[in-house]
């Protein structure tokens, strides 16, 4: 049962998913105020993102590996106390140089505070409801997406670019601080005696298939929405507010679905939603390939989101990584959290080594391909499970 303490601590650590996904999505609206700052060029200042996201991708398995070790709590003060810091220096960040340095080592801190947050909430909560406690996170973040690229438009015209990335640091100290006053009422749940049979490869050879899914899923989320603003644009929308308001229309039904995917991973188990939510999502790029062939926006617009809707089933994916022993649940979702963000690296490079002026339907396409992927990863697992029933 989800009791009122439980729910405390995953809406602190929703708050700090929230601040921390702003952090990633901010950085996109301020690329031509940075390109100024710096006097380079747009495509130059991307590499901030970039190097984001690979201190992120490679520094995740190492902080659940420690959290594993040495404890959650003093993993994410360490992760979020650095990540701090970092987040202020990218804001005083004198010259490019500096800034991708920052920003490198920020996105490495950061790899500390997702999967360790996770990995509480897979200590702490039963198995039954852990889907849903973690749709609680997962909805922090969405929310972020609907909320960071406006919140970055006004901001940079409000008080810049530096203050906006300062501002940020200031608000995940605060949420941080009292993070972890709540998780101190906590249990401290650690393993002091790791079994000497047990390396990091069992548990990737236990957890490929939804690795294999996590990784498709992202790759997918990055073929499709990294050239979505671009074909819109070329289409006819605005490169105005009504931009930002259909990239945040797709935001609010991933935060739906979010929702919907946690709760229904509670009642009818995370496996069985991940397989309803892939079979959704792979009708959906269909409609958006249906849609970039035949020139029709609206249905373009409508089929984008339902694809956000359908995409919105990581909470089980967690869920399904925290199902390990507690020596290795850290290291578990750390190594899902680098599935996924490799995953989007991998499909947005892929996006631009394909994507052409009306082309946008081949990346769907590619997308369909990443999702039946997954799906055929986690059909397997099903069939292991009814082959071991049959064996018994």
């Amino acid at each position: 049962m989800k009791h009122q303490p439980i729910m405390l601590l995953a809406a602190a650590l929703a708050l700090v998913m929230f601040w921390m996904g702003c952090d990633l999505n901010i950085i996109s609206p301020f690329l031509m105020d940075i390109s100024r700052s710096y006097r380079v060029s747009v495509a130059t200042t991307g590499w901030l993102v970039t190097s984001f996201a690979a201190g992120y991708a490679l520094a995740s398995p190492m902080a659940g590996w420690f959290s594993d070790r040495f404890g959650r709590l003093p993993t994410l003060a360490i992760s979020m106390g650095v990540f701090v810091i970092f987040e202020v220096l990218s804001g005083l960040a004198p010259n490019m140089t500096t800034a991708l340095t920052a920003r490198a080592l920020a996105g490495v801190s950061a790899g500390g505070v997702s999967p360790v947050a996770y990995a509480m909430v897979g200590d702490w909560v039963k198995k039954q409801d852990r889907s849903g406690v973690m749709s609680i996170l997962s909805i922090g973040f969405s929310v972020s997406t609907v909320a960071g690229v406006p919140l970055g438009l006004w901001l940079a015209s409000a008080v810049g670019w530096r203050a906006t990335l300062i501002s940020i640091g200031g608000a995940l100290f605060v949420t941080g601080t009292g993070l972890l006053l709540i998780a101190r009422k906590f249990p401290r749940v650690t393993s002091p005696i790791v079994p000497r049979h047990g390396t990091l490869l069992s548990v990737i050879e236990s957890t490929w298939p939804q690795l294999t899914a996590s990784f498709m899923a992202f790759a997918a989320a990055g073929l499709v929405y990294t050239y979505l603003p671009t074909t819109l644009v070329r289409r006819g929308i605005p490169h105005t507010w009504w931009l930002m308001l259909i990239l945040a229309g797709y935001g609010v039904f991933n935060l739906a679905g979010n929702l919907v995917f946690g709760r229904a991973g509670d009642r009818i188990g995370p496996r069985r939603t991940v397989l309803a939510a892939q079979i959704l999502e792979i009708a959906s790029v269909g409609g958006i390939l249906v849609s970039a062939l035949f020139l029709s926006v609206v249905f373009l617009i409508v089929s984008a989101w339902i694809f956000a809707f359908c995409q919105a089933y990581i909470p089980d994916l967690k869920a399904l990584a925290a199902d390990v022993a507690t020596y290795w649940r850290g290291s578990s979702l750390a190594l899902n959290n680098t599935a996924m963000y490799a995953g989007m690296m991998v499909g947005s490079a892929i996006g631009t080594r394909l994507y052409r002026p009306g082309t946008f339907w081949v990346l769907a396409m590619a997308a369909g391909v990443a999702i039946l992927i997954g799906f055929g990863t986690m059909s397997w697992i099903r069939l292991g499970e009814r082959q071991k029933i049959q064996q018994a």
